[in-house]
């Protein structure tokens, strides 16, 4: 299977990773590591929103290590309230009042990132930003005019 961390790389990753994950990562099976490594590969690797070759440089297979590591932390804490909310939403209910929530509809389709794991995977975003600029014109000028050619 194709993957950037591999469970040593996380362990090691996470060994030094402020918060809760320094303890909680470790006490993991590593069959319930691999999930979430892999699960976060999958969402990375196959989001349209970047653009991932399949030989990345040194510098980027560490970005793309240290995002992978944190999705599957993400995936720890919160698949199970992600899936039931996308569910949710996949059903049209824009709105639960025993839980005091509402969906936005246009989001259904949206796949959530943290935004420390987007800043992360902005050097390989598709995006390609649009830009206009104003220009001038001299009306004063005939367009049969030199100076207008010039």
């Amino acid at each position: 299977m194709a993957e950037w961390a591999t469970i040593a790389i996380a362990d090691t990753y996470f060994a030094t990773r402020a918060g809760e994950a320094i303890t909680a990562w470790p006490a993991l099976v590593d069959a319930t590591k691999q999930a979430y490594l892999t699960t976060s590969y999958n969402r990375i690797y196959y989001d349209p929103r970047w653009s991932i070759g399949s030989s990345p440089t040194a510098v980027q297979l560490d970005i793309l290590q240290k995002a992978q590591c944190e999705l599957a932390w993400y995936f720890y804490i919160h698949i199970n309230d992600e899936d039931r909310r996308k569910g949710i939403q996949a059903q049209g209910v824009i709105g639960a009042n025993v839980v005091g929530e509402t969906y936005d509809s246009g989001m259904l389709g949206a796949v959530p990132y943290p935004p420390f794991i987007l800043a992360l995977l902005e050097g390989f975003s598709t995006y390609t930003p649009f830009g206009a600029v104003e220009i001038g014109r001299d009306e004063n000028l005939e367009i049969t005019d030199s100076d207008a050619i010039d």
